[in-house]
């Protein structure tokens, strides 16, 4: 009797320490990200939003005072007499809708091209995804001269006409970057889709098969609404960034690019990259009222595609 009930014991003891063990584990394990998400999230937002509320005291001997709302009455004056801001905004906009309904159909129609392992989908995964491992530089080289010496010689050997690069003609230019960041973002999100895709039950794709669905129903009926909560993801962390993408402008142009190609983000990381000290306040309030404007537009989409992902999948 006495074995029979320290044999019983021995496996709850045993379970006890495999249960300790496991959480001991998984406390270790997040010490890492929970210490960066305090550090790098919390600890830099709320400096940043403190920041906005101070000023840059040169006579104080170099110190940060409380200055209230006057880097925002600042910011507000400086918008309503800049002239370029609503080609700031545009331009902006013009960037994260084209990247919607250019970038994000034709990354879905490739993706679904390499998932059903068609002809050559092996070489184009390979080509699509090169831009997105080769340095942003290298690639804003290669592409520079792309656009201004192959197109305009192409254009004289072909069609016997003298063109300007793409580059240095303002009537290009714009469409010109525009290209630019479909064609560099473009693998990265063949390489998710192209995943989200290989995740998708065979069962449902037989019994469409079955049921002599072909491919572009197949895509439309199953493969879409399978893969339909990445593609929320894309959409929510695109609205997140129209405020802070600078459209690799600094990589082509450093400081010095053109007001009518400029974006918010350009030039709120441009300032931020040559401001000094005495600018950070107005640079954070600038920062935070863009933050205020953005949150509600991605909570609102987060919302509202959920929503959608739920009644899609049910």
């Amino acid at each position: 009797m006495l074995n029979n009930i320290k044999a019983e014991k021995k496996p709850k003891s045993a379970f006890r320490q495999a249960e300790v063990s496991n959480r001991i584990f998984y406390a270790v394990m997040l010490i890492f990200p929970i210490a960066q998400f305090l550090v790098f999230y919390v600890g830099v937002n709320i400096n940043s939003i403190l920041l906005a509320f101070k000023e840059y005291q040169f006579e104080a001997g170099g110190v940060y005072t409380f200055a209230g709302f006057e880097n925002f009455k600042k910011l507000f004056l400086n918008l309503s007499t800049m002239s370029y801001a609503p080609t700031l905004l545009k331009n902006s906009l013009i960037l994260y809708f084209c990247g919607l309904c250019v970038g994000v159909p034709m990354a879905l129609f490739f993706s679904y091209y390499i998932y059903k392992k068609s002809p050559c989908s092996k070489i184009f995964k390979v080509i699509l995804f090169l831009p997105s491992i080769i340095s942003s530089i290298v690639m804003v080289i290669i592409f520079r001269y792309f656009a201004e010496r192959a197109v305009p010689e192409l254009a004289r050997i072909l069609f016997g006409k003298e063109i300007r690069g793409l580059l240095e003609n303002t009537d290009t230019i714009f469409g010109t970057l525009i290209f630019y960041n479909l064609f560099i973002n473009f693998g990265g999100n063949v390489l998710l889709y192209t995943g989200a895709m290989a995740a998708i039950d065979e069962s449902s794709v037989e019994a469409a098969r079955l049921d002599g669905a072909g491919y572009f129903r197949e895509f439309f009926f199953i493969t879409i609404p399978q893969v339909f909560p990445t593609i929320a993801t894309f959409l929510v962390v695109g609205i997140a960034g129209i405020f802070v993408n600078e459209m690799n402008l600094y990589a082509f142009f450093g400081p010095n690019a053109e007001g009518s190609v400029s974006t918010i983000g350009y030039m709120l990381f441009r300032d931020t990259l040559s401001g000094t000290v005495s600018n950070y306040p107005y640079l954070s309030a600038f920062g935070l009222v863009l933050t205020i404007i953005s949150l509600p537009l991605v909570i609102g989409v987060k919302v509202g595609l959920d929503y959608a992902s739920r009644a899609i999948l049910e």
